[in-house]
């Protein structure tokens, strides 16, 4: 029995391996996958899902490359829906979601997808992706979405970094400071001396070998003592994903330079 196309109903159906199809007429790309074999090919088709939000002609550019074959049809799918999701939970638009796709695009190319998780490479190029466009999300927040720890994220985006030869710049920690100040309750005032905290950091010699996520703890520690608001090494160490010990030691190295 011939298989239809859902768009147009052509009957004209290629074959493009890979349980992948494409219809002749429409240009519809048809994932067939192992479904074809138990139902009735007249009544089931699963088509790639195209999500909504994701550009038009992304998703055009990405079933022509799985209908040439320069990458794989079962990666595609996986990691625009891991993006997606990610995306989704990270409150990002959809400049972040058009940039990690197309930085994943560019991995699998390399070869950086070979023998690693769709989804894996795929969460580490949303924060590629979060990172070159200055958008201010951290480690933890990202692998806290995904099925990665900190370190595996940390050396994925290193090595796609590396291998693709981007542009990365160092994470504007002040971009981080309001989000974990609501998270803590925290006023006006302590943010305002944290955020100075912060600049007397970054603009001495200090800064180089000092996570953003460590400096940015610290400097709320601090300014929570200053304007005596009870908040715990423990509570701010979590919320912005670091050790109180890490907190600690930077807090005391801070005191020091300021």
């Amino acid at each position: 029995m011939k298989l239809k196309c859902p768009e147009c109903e052509s009957l004209n159906i290629k074959d493009e391996g890979d349980s992948v199809m494409s219809c002749n007429d429409c240009d519809l790309i048809i994932d067939s996958g192992p479904k074809w074999t138990s139902y009735n090919p007249d009544t089931i088709i699963t088509s790639i899902p195209q999500e909504q939000n994701i550009n038009s002609r992304t998703i055009m550019k990405w079933q022509k490359e799985t209908r040439t074959g320069n990458l794989a049809s079962r990666s595609i799918l996986l990691a625009s829906d891991e993006i997606e999701r990610i995306a989704f939970d990270l409150k990002v638009d959809n400049t972040i979601k058009e940039s990690a796709l197309e930085i994943f695009s560019s991995s699998s190319k390399a070869g950086l997808v070979r023998g690693r998780s769709s989804e894996k490479v795929a969460a580490a190029a949303i924060y590629t992706a979060c990172r070159m466009e200055n958008v201010p999300r951290t480690l933890d927040e990202v692998a806290d979405k995904t099925n990665l720890n900190r370190n595996e994220l940390s050396r994925l985006h290193r090595l796609i970094t590396r291998k693709l030869k981007l542009k990365i710049s160092i994470t504007n920690t002040v971009n981080l400071l309001p989000r974990f100040s609501e998270k803590l309750a925290l006023n006006r005032n302590i943010e305002i001396y944290a955020q100075d905290i912060i600049n007397t950091v970054e603009s001495s010699d200090y800064r180089q070998g000092i996570s953003p996520t460590a400096l940015l703890g610290a400097a709320l520690y601090l300014a929570c003592k200053k304007y005596k608001v009870r908040r715990s090494q423990l509570e701010i160490a979590k919320a912005v994903g670091t050790s109180e010990v890490t907190l600690r030691n930077r807090a005391k190295e801070i005191i020091k330079l300021i």
